[in-house]
């Protein structure tokens, strides 16, 4: 640890671009340096850093959270890294750095409700730690100690402003009794000691309470549809009706975690707001923007695909003012709901689902109670689209914006199993599963100001936020994926076929 800055920078241009979270794939490192680095009381000689990177061609210099050992590995998922993070959180510590200092913030022992943080002297226990969700623009690991145990993510993307998981996170815990999802216990922030202000804080990590017996949704479903014997039955027999029941609890949870968030007209965040013409064509004027820069990275990676997929995206490329014009319905459907706070990157991946035998959760469900009595889906990850910035990922919607996300995400679940097994996609599996979460999701929402009465109103809106995700999707994959690409792209050019027919 007695290296100094440059070689610290040095070995972090190499090892970032290489990180599965790293989110500047697309660009060029240009240089990158050390702003702050703190030696962690630890176990072990960890550091934490916030490094910063700027980009080739461009005014952009990202910071990024590390945690690296004495060797220049990630030292992210290790117990010396882990019991720190958690200790700074749940004990409300701080500690000083070169231009400012991390501070560590408990919402235990806020006035609401309850939350299973678990003694801070367990920690003396010895500690286990498991990396989870490695596929994400963040990493997020299990942390057990004792009887105890808990989710901590590290915020890979460092962003000044508030964190809408932290803001989503205290409201849960300390504003609604929605019970549908894991707590949060805490948080850990950068805050400048030249501001003293929130509003200029980072935060870099946050720490849930534990749902033993749950698994997500996206490994739950994809377990029960490869499990189905023939192409025939995949949304028959045990397995087929076992998926439709989650995909309805699912539908049913989406409209209760809406309910909660609509449901403090007192707190001027959440507070719901009517959707005019006016706000319905600033939010279509912003999808059009984002659209327009998505085709712009199109045409600079087109050159660089494999040929058929090339093609496939001068398509679509072609029809860009096509796809665009789809925006301008938006300002004359959204005076039929309000806008409210929502989840905002709301998929299967999201979701944890109960497993049916409550014996397998031992003695940690036993020691959470209050998880207990939870229904069989919890919603995690409120951080929003990570590509969005924090202030759009704050703002108010159409709760269209998280049922689009969710009917997408039916597409890439269906499409990923077609692949995984051979057996040919059918869109009216999709068609299916949209029915059975959409007929859950209204029994919920029926009669309230964020859903249209109107079903075709309410179809309409949903379409113009499905051709929005696909969109944003597209550019994700192109970014970090590209073996996922067809995935969003099939979903564009049936936007573009479907306008095609209705021009006929």
């Amino acid at each position: 640890m007695t290296r100094d800055d440059a070689t610290i920078a040095s070995h972090l241009a190499q090892l970032l671009p290489a990180a599965r979270w790293f989110a500047d794939k697309a660009a060029t490192i240009e240089r990158t340096t050390v702003h702050e680095r703190f030696t962690l009381a630890a176990d072990g000689p960890v550091e934490l850093m916030l490094a910063d990177v700027r980009l080739a061609g461009s005014d952009a210099s990202p910071r990024y959270v590390v945690l690296i050992d004495a060797a220049g590995e990630d030292a992210t998922a290790t117990p010396a890294a882990a019991r720190w993070l958690v200790e700074m959180v749940l004990s409300g510590g701080s500690l000083a750095g070169r231009h400012g200092a991390l501070v560590g913030h408990s919402i235990g022992g806020r006035a609401g409700r309850a939350v299973a943080v678990g003694p801070t002297d367990s920690l003396t226990h010895s500690m286990t730690v498991m990396p989870i969700g490695g596929d994400a623009s963040n990493t997020s690991f299990v942390v057990r100690s004792g009887a105890t145990a808990w989710i901590v993510k590290l915020i890979r993307r460092c962003r000044t402003g508030i964190q809408p998981e932290v803001e989503l996170g205290d409201f849960f815990a300390a504003a609604s009794p929605w019970s549908g999802t894991p707590r949060l216990c805490g948080w850990l922030e950068y805050l400048p000691a030249d501001s003293p202000f929130a509003s200029a804080s980072t935060a870099l990590a946050t720490v849930h309470e534990f749902a033993p017996g749950y698994t997500t949704g996206w490994d739950k479903l994809v377990g029960l549809l490869t499990d189905s014997q023939t192409a025939d039955d995949r949304l028959s027999g045990s397995h087929g009706d076992e998926l439709l029941e989650i995909v309805a609890a699912i539908g049913r949870a989406t409209g209760q975690m809406h309910q909660a968030l609509a449901a403090r007209s007192d707190i001027p965040a959440f507070a719901p707001e009517a959707m005019t013409p006016a706000s319905g064509q600033v939010t279509a004027m912003g999808m059009a923007a984002h659209a327009e820069q998505v085709f712009s990275l199109i045409e600079s990676r087109r050159p660089h695909l494999e040929p058929s997929l090339s093609r496939r995206l001068t398509t679509v490329l072609h029809a860009r003012s096509t796809l665009v014009s789809r925006f301008d319905r938006l300002p004359s459907l959204v005076p039929a709901t309000t806008m409210i706070r929502v989840h905002g990157d709301y998929h299967l991946g999201q979701l944890l689902v109960a497993e049916h035998d409550s014996q397998s959760r031992g003695a940690e469900h036993d020691s959470q109670s209050r998880l207990a009595e939870q229904g069989s889906v919890l919603v995690i990850d409120f951080e929003g689209e990570p590509g969005r910035p924090l202030a759009e990922r704050r703002g108010k919607i159409a709760a269209a914006k998280d049922v689009a996300g969710m009917c997408r995400s039916f597409d890439y679940l269906l499409r990923h199993v077609a692949k995984l097994t051979g057996r040919p996609y059918a869109s009216a599996d999709l068609e299916r599963l949209e029915a059975c979460y959409l007929d859950a999701y209204r029994e919920v929402a029926a009669g309230q100001p964020w859903w249209p009465a109107d079903r075709e109103t309410a179809d309409a809106l949903l379409a113009v936020f499905k051709l929005d995700k696909a969109i944003y999707e597209l550019a994700y994959e192109l970014n970090n994926r590209p073996d996922w690409i067809d995935v969003p792209l099939a979903a564009i050019e049936e936007a573009v076929a479907t306008v095609a027919r209705s021009h006929a």
